[in-house]
């Protein structure tokens, strides 16, 4: 017996805008990956618009990922990301725990202050200043350390924790519990959804962290992959972007077609993002079964 789907007119919106919406985003990466594995004999067979290679060589792959400068900025990029992602929810969710009681002295004269550093933020010049001025400059701290909490993110940890039950906190107080031993045992728990979505957002801004990194960085050894990827995909430096070890390890490196090492470079950049939005969206699920509130 076949069943009859009764589908509106609404639904059919519905459905087709979210099927545009995962074509426009996957045809991009597609089209990356079809230039990066096309061989170089065979790149003028593609299309601007190509998301089939046209054969399968990943020898591109394993240059760019040979090339001492790819390494080195990859694990700063890690490196960035991962310290500032820690101190980034730390110092976020303790702010916010902290602001969402309405007995904090002060509170609103802090709120009002940090309102105003979001809608009046200090010029680029300032902060040049003040960053070299305390010794920052040069160094992997003026990227980790800029913007630490991010004030939208520290609103929507405010409201989160003020909509927590006060059950839970009655409960706490009675036991004997301090502030810390309910915050780490309580709301922790229970904040693990919205953790994992600011966590999320501040990850995806470290990882692209380009614009303060090309002030602030003058070393080249300390450059995230993102400026890296500035000089291999934009300006098209092939001399960076094969090294002299690569030329004698591969005779024909310099050979390699321009725009098969850009789009290699990059989908390298891209791939550690792309692979972690499964593992967020599995632990958000989980995070949301943990931290069900119930009264």
């Amino acid at each position: 017996m076949v069943k009859k789907y009764n589908i509106s007119a609404s639904d059919l919106i519905i459905y087709s805008s979210l099927l545009l919406g995962v074509f426009l985003v996957i045809w991009p990466l597609l089209n990356l990956l079809a230039w990066a594995l096309t061989p170089t004999n065979k790149v003028h067979l593609l299309d601007g618009l190509d998301i089939f290679p046209k054969g399968f060589d990943i020898d591109v792959f394993k240059l760019m990922l040979s090339n001492p400068r790819v390494l080195i900025s990859f694990t700063n990029s890690i490196y960035i990301t991962s310290v500032g992602l820690c101190l980034n929810i730390f110092f976020t969710s303790i702010a916010a725990y902290a602001l969402s009681k309405n007995y904090l002295p002060g509170r609103n004269i802090i709120l009002t202050i940090i309102i105003f550093t979001m809608v009046f933020e200090p010029s680029i010049v300032t902060e040049f200043l003040v960053v070299k001025k305390i010794g920052l400059f040069d160094s992997y701290w003026s990227i980790i350390l800029y913007k630490m909490v991010n004030v939208y993110y520290l609103i929507l940890m405010i409201r989160f924790f003020k909509e927590l039950p006060d059950a839970y906190f009655e409960a706490a107080e009675i036991d004997g519990a301090n502030h810390f031993q309910t915050f780490y045992y309580i709301v922790l728990p229970l904040s693990v959804p919205a953790m994992m979505v600011i966590g999320l957002f501040y990850t995806v801004a470290h990882w692209n962290e380009y614009f303060h990194a090309m002030i602030y960085l003058n070393d080249t050894s300390k450059w995230p992959l993102q400026v890296l990827l500035r000089e291999f995909a934009i300006v098209g430096d092939r001399g960076s972007m094969v090294s002299y070890q690569n030329i004698l390890e591969w005779g024909d490196a310099t050979q390699i077609d321009i725009r098969r090492m850009r789009a290699t470079i990059i989908f390298i950049t891209l791939f550690p993002i792309l692979l972690l939005f499964p593992l967020i969206l599995k632990y958000f699920t989980k995070g949301i079964n943990l931290g069900g509130i119930k009264e």
